[in-house]
């Protein structure tokens, strides 16, 4: 039976009927939006340690678990001398699957193993929750024409660029006493920077929080198990903090989509998938599928919250507008006591109303979930080019410092299930010209014309807010005038139950200014200047991009331009959306 996916491929791109299972289940698990943890281990640890490592890395992962009660983990390892095997058995207990990276075919590097662990890990290969994925050599890789040990090194520092790239948190692992020196320390220290550990700890799991990898020295986090003798019971020690609250805040968005789905407040996903055309060939089907249903998730989310959010900045808007007008009535019209209640009761129903819906979050989510959706839109069709393992979009995000805001974190933990899974892989394949003209066509054409047509409205309604005001300034000018030149005369003159046509003149002009005022704080919530300057700014980026590509034939010219692109759209809408978030909030600090 054809399920609704089916229905939304083309005919030519429908998977068979019974579809690889191994497939079907890491597809499935991509749109749960999973956390991946990546374990590294080192070749000098102490074995007489390893005992306590492994009860280590198991309590960890034990203690995450705890925090995602809603969201799917996993274990990304990457087998060296120094990982005992052993860690991937313990995981096991508490994450759905773990990919076990290798640098080479497990027959080369079986020398790296005793037999014992040999054939532990080959009995663990079987296990159905275990893959296990050898990776490409680099396409120059350091040491060719050398030695063997040199071709080794190169593979295993190619090992843990691999397991940075594709892991929410990084673990390493450090017996206190051991130097941190050889091939791991060379590719993995200059990402979370361990050489300034502590050397009187027995035991310590050295953590990498991704998303902050750009300041080293807030990135790194010594999380150390308590020390004392074997069998002693230790307490466990506090998770840092700041990992929590990035847990939670991906866990709240995989809750929220079940959640509001499952009750139908959210519209049906857009696709970015649905629209290409048979024609163009996609082998890398279940990639690109899982990338989309991501970004259908976190666009249904953003239009969500945004609905929510806008409905509350009118909200204010209208309280503020009612108690002026109340306010005004009272003091020009009719002075009675009913009309100071009434606007105590609007008072207190806005800060009631402030109060209760503060910790919802609503706009907070509406940015990060939009901006996820903006970052996943720019890697669909960069992966659909072949192309997207060449911008790392975790790290321009970091470098825009937008992922120190709670709950932003969120999006390099998504992007990192999404990871291309053999960079070098990539690499060799050759460019394929149909997909290449089909992201020109659908995705620069497309997005150039609509920040075009976003322009154009925006300046519109600029223009129409402009000579709205203009005529609201002339109005006031004309009735102070008016009060002026009647020299107090329009005092006597008595229009309706005992108010002048003085105090009539002010009150008119005066609801006038609070429309004005009502409409210019809405103005202001909603950013119109801050989002046209955007509209702007990614209509040139996209304009330059289609100038560039009309001169240019060389395949390889061509994607670069596509690349340069993906990072320049990506910066400015993260930089869009730290002016817009510093309109509601303070400025971000470490989390």
């Amino acid at each position: 039976m054809a399920t609704s996916a089916d229905l939304l491929r083309p005919p030519s791109l429908v998977a068979p009927a019974q579809p690889d299972e191994s497939v079907t289940a890491h597809r499935d698990a991509i749109r749960e939006s999973p956390l991946i943890v990546g374990i590294l281990g080192h070749r000098e640890l102490d074995p007489a340690r390893m005992p306590r490592l492994h009860d280590a890395v198991v309590a960890f992962i034990a203690e995450i678990r705890e925090h995602l009660p809603d969201t799917e983990l996993r274990a990304t390892i990457a087998l060296t001398r120094g990982c005992d095997v052993q860690y991937v058995r313990g995981a096991l207990d508490f994450v759905s699957h773990v990919e076990v990276l290798l640098p080479m075919p497990l027959e080369e590097c079986a020398s790296d193993f005793d037999a014992d662990a040999l054939q532990t890990l080959r009995a663990l290969f079987k296990d159905p929750k275990v893959s296990s994925t050898v990776l490409s050599a680099p396409v120059q890789p350091l040491g060719i024409g050398g030695s063997e040990q040199t071709r080794h090194a190169a593979l295993y520092a190619n090992l843990t660029e691999t397991l940075v790239r594709r892991s929410s948190v990084l673990l390493t692992l450090w017996d206190g006493h051991s130097p941190l020196r050889g091939v791991i320390k060379d590719s993995a220290l200059r990402h979370i920077g361990v050489g300034a550990a502590a050397a009187d700890a027995d035991v310590s799991l050295v953590m990498l929080d991704l998303a902050d990898d750009v300041d080293a020295a807030d990135s790194v986090v010594h999380w150390t198990p308590g020390t004392g003798d074997a069998g002693t019971p230790q307490p466990r020690p506090r998770m840092p903090p700041q990992l929590v609250r990035q847990l939670v805040d991906l866990n709240t968005y995989n809750r929220d989509y079940r959640r509001l789905l499952a009750q139908g407040r959210i519209r049906t996903a857009s696709s970015l998938l649905a629209p290409v055309p048979a024609g163009v060939p996609l082998d890398d089907w279940p990639a690109l599928e899982a990338i989309d249903a991501e970004y259908g998730k976190a666009d249904a989310l953003a239009l969500h919250y945004q609905a929510r959010s806008d409905r509350l900045f009118s909200l204010f808007a209208i309280m503020a507008f009612t108690m002026g007008l109340v306010y005004l009535t009272y003091e020009k019209l009719a002075h009675r006591s009913l009309l100071l209640v009434s606007y105590l009761v609007v008072l207190l129903c806005s800060l009631c109303v402030y109060y209760a819906l503060r910790g919802q979050g609503w706009f907070t989510k509406h940015l990060s979930y939009r901006t996820l959706a903006e970052t996943l839109r720019v890697t669909f069709y960069l992966r659909l080019t072949g192309v997207d393992h060449r911008l790392d979009a975790a790290r321009v995000l970091a470098l825009s410092g937008i992922n120190r805001f709670r709950g932003f974190s969120l999006i390099t933990h998504v992007l990192a299930a999404l990871a291309v899974p053999d960079a070098h892989a990539a690499d060799r394949r050759a460019p394929d010209l149909g997909r290449s003209r089909y992201v020109e066509r659908d995705w620069i054409e497309g997005q150039h014309r609509y920040f075009v047509v976003k322009v154009s409205q925006l300046k519109r309604m600029g223009r129409r807010v402009t000579a709205l005001k203009n005529a609201l300034f002339a109005t006031v000018l004309l009735v102070i005038v008016a009060m002026v030149l009647s020299d107090r005369a329009m005092e006597h003159y008595e229009i309706f139950f005992g108010v002048s046509l003085e105090n009539a003149a002010t009150f008119g002009w005066g609801v006038l200014a609070l429309l004005l005022g009502a409409w210019q704080l809405h103005d202001n919530n909603k950013a119109s200047r801050e989002l046209l300057l955007q509209y702007r700014n990614q209509g040139g980026h996209f304009a330059r991009a289609r100038q560039q590509l009309s001169r240019l034939v060389d395949a390889g010219e061509r994607n670069h331009i596509l690349v340069e692109l993906g990072r320049d759209s990506l910066m400015e809408s993260y930089l869009w959306t730290i002016h817009r978030y510093h309109r509601e909030h303070e400025p971000a600090g470490k989390h």
